[in-house]
């Protein structure tokens, strides 16, 4: 008789046992076959947009593995099938779509399809503009081996992706745009030439800076010259060719107020400075940068306004206190300020300036009036210009409140004209 014994049991106790990952191999060849294939079977003829239409709604019951194969997705509507290296689709792509981007005309409206699909495509599964982004990139890195109308295509898509909102990151994509043999070559210039004149034909100028300050390239602009032509003067003069001429206006004035931004830093530290800079040390700094730079006049009269009120200690002081520190401070400035301050226009500026800064300050507001006066008094604005000013020439900020402190002064100066007319007599 066996004496073995038996082995005890947990009844209905569940064993776990350990899963094993499986690994299942990518076939993006097969995903791009079964693409080609669904919109090809959908197609009837009838029109690029009837075609696409009809294939994507194939597509919502297609159970295919989107989220891996996002960007082979894309790659089949842009260029027919799935890409290989050098723009080329790859060898195993034996069958390719008729209709895509890289085969209609270079125009949006022949585009504006594919985009609505994107769109669509996008619409019902968010997580595939990763794979447009990944696209785009793809794209943009082969440039070089593609014709002056297929790179016009990739730019021409790539615009209205942005500008009809499919949801890419600009600094997911704009930022390859910085690839310095693309660069080099020319091919960054022609691809950011077409984009920025698509993206405008819907889109403003704001939104165009705006998109740019989201890719962080707002202030790279002239990196996407090839460095043979990387100076403003052939940026303004090869987009005022290409009929983006607010663009040129809105770049030029953004590289003169980082210039005049750094003009300030530098004349704030000088003034600031123990022991002080001398005037004529100053004068001179701001004379060359002023030459060097191609600062305009305006712009120099305000930076020396500003510094000169930025200099003042407010914090602690009555107004009485603040005046007196004003008037000593231009008092060791009216060499400087005179220098710059020449005619009746920069005269306006000067007093314009003035206005804006004692609207945004309350602890200046009430000194605008003593403020004119002092520089009335010291021959830095003239009778004709504060005048000119009063009539027609302030700033809408305190417009009413300023004009209305300045009515004694104003009859004052009228008074004395009268006078004077009458001595003359």
């Amino acid at each position: 008789m066996s004496t073995k014994e038996e082995r005890p049991t947990l009844a209905g106790v569940n064993v776990k046992t350990r899963k094993r990952n499986i690994v299942v191999p990518a076939d993006p060849g097969s995903f791009a076959t079964a693409i080609v294939q669904i919109f090809q079977d959908a197609a009837d003829g009838v029109s690029v947009e009837k075609d696409l239409e009809a294939g994507v709604k194939v597509l919502d019951s297609a159970e295919l593995d989107f989220s891996r194969y996002a960007d082979t997705l894309f790659e089949v509507l842009f260029a027919g099938g799935r890409l290989s290296t050098g723009g080329n689709l790859a060898d195993d792509q034996k069958e390719k779509l008729a209709f895509n981007v890289l085969a209609s005309d270079a125009t949006p409206e022949a585009l504006l399809p594919y985009i609505k699909v994107f769109q669509s495509l996008i619409r019902r599964r968010p997580f595939l503009v990763k794979g447009l982004e990944a696209t785009l990139n793809k794209f943009i890195l082969s440039l070089e081996f593609y014709d002056e109308a297929g790179r016009k295509k990739i730019a021409t898509a790539t615009a209205m992706a942005f500008s009809y909102k499919l949801g890419c990151l600009p600094e997911n994509v704009l930022q390859t745009l910085l690839n310095d043999r693309l660069v080099a070559k020319g091919s960054v210039m022609g691809f950011v030439t077409t984009f920025f004149q698509v993206f405008l034909q819907k889109e403003n100028l704001d939104d165009l800076v705006g998109l740019l300050t989201k890719a962080r390239v707002v202030n790279r602009l002239l990196d996407f010259m090839p460095p043979s032509k990387r100076t403003l003067e052939d940026f303004n003069t090869h987009f005022n060719e290409a009929g983006l001429g607010p663009l040129v206006e809105w770049n030029t004035r953004r590289e003169i107020d980082t210039k005049v931004a750094e003009l300030q830093e530098g004349l704030e530290k000088m003034m600031s400075a123990d022991p002080p800079h001398s005037s004529a040390d100053i004068i001179n700094f701001v004379k060359s940068r002023k030459a060097e730079q191609g600062l305009p006049d305006a712009d120099v009269v305000r930076v020396l306004w500003v510094c000169v009120m930025r200099s003042v200690a407010l914090t602690g002081k009555n107004q009485a206190q603040i005046l007196q520190t004003i008037v000593a401070k231009v008092k060791a400035h009216h060499k400087l300020l005179g220098t710059f301050v020449t005619n009746a226009k920069l005269e306006l500026t000067l007093l314009v300036t003035l206005q804006v800064l004692c609207y945004e300050d309350n602890r200046l507001l009430k000194l605008f009036s003593d403020i004119v006066k002092l520089l009335y008094n010291g021959d830095l604005v003239g009778e004709d210009t504060i005048q000119h000013w009063h009539k027609k020439g302030s700033h809408p900020k305190g417009r009413n409140v300023f004009l209305k402190d300045m009515e004694p002064f104003i009859k004052w100066l009228e008074e004395a004209e009268e006078e004077d007319d009458e001595e003359d007599e």
